[in-house]
């Protein structure tokens, strides 16, 4: 029987447990090539697989919470080199993230102010009080001389006259009360229509008050003349009495206010 001791494939573990065959050189040869081989395996293992594991690790998803700034620009992202025989993974597409920005407005403010009130009302109070302010228009109120209404005194009388307004006149006068209403007091102008031949001088009172004095001129009595003067007039029923208390006085035809 050949010897145990000495072949190539002795085994080593009797020496192990403590028996006495030891292993030849032959052996203990390939158990360090096998050590280094196995060792060699580890470390290539080291070097190769994290790069393996980086091309294919997905990218951090960002945070929910966390908000990026948005670049103006940004320069596209290139797929990562993949190890040989495997396929490209997918680029994920960039996230749109909302634009970091103040509080959000509330609606209050994007409300629009409510619209000023319509200028036509704050102007009317104006254009009403400037109306109400005005005197109403005086409609010119005229009276003939020969009116039923008036009174005649101290022998005056009526006279037909073609040419006067009624087709008579008031002569021979001692005194001639002509009454009117007029609407609301204030100045007016007072217009009287006579006739005389030749220059007489007549006086007008105003419901009694101290007479105005006046001096007048014609050229016959059946041709009318006018004369007007300002004076106040009050308010409603008045009268205008004619006379001359000095000498004889013109005939009156009509007596108007405006």
């Amino acid at each position: 029987m050949p010897n145990e001791a000495g072949s190539p494939d002795a085994d080593p573990i009797p020496r192990i447990l403590g028996s006495a065959p030891r292993p030849d050189r032959s052996s203990r040869t390939r158990q360090w090539v096998g050590i280094g081989t196995l060792t060699g395996a580890i470390a290539l293992a080291a070097i190769a697989v994290p790069p393996l594991l980086a091309s294919t690790e997905s990218p951090p998803v960002s945070s929910p919470e966390t908000v990026a700034t948005p670049v103006a620009t940004s320069a596209p992202t290139e797929p990562a080199a993949s190890a040989p025989g495997e396929s490209p993974s997918p680029t994920p597409s960039p996230e749109r993230t909302a634009p970091a920005a103040g509080p959000t407005p509330s609606p209050s403010t994007r409300t629009a102010a409510p619209a000023p009130p319509p200028t036509t009302s704050a102007a009317s109070p104006s254009a009403t009080s400037s109306r109400s302010t005005a005197p109403p228009s005086l409609r010119p109120v005229s009276v003939e001389a020969e009116d039923p209404g008036n009174v005649l005194g101290e022998g005056a009388g009526i006279v037909a006259c073609s040419a006067c307004a009624g087709g008579a006149r008031v002569r021979y006068l001692g005194t001639l009360s002509v009454y009117l209403t007029n609407p609301t007091a204030g100045p007016r102008t007072v217009t009287v229509a006579y006739t005389v031949d030749g220059s007489r001088e007549l006086k007008i009172s105003i419901n009694g008050a101290a007479p105005t004095n006046h001096f007048l001129t014609g050229t016959a009595w059946d041709t009318p003349r006018t004369f007007r003067y300002t004076t106040t007039v009050p308010a409603g029923r008045v009268s205008f009495t004619f006379y001359n208390d000095t000498g004889p006085s013109p005939d009156i035809d009509k007596i108007t206010i405006s």
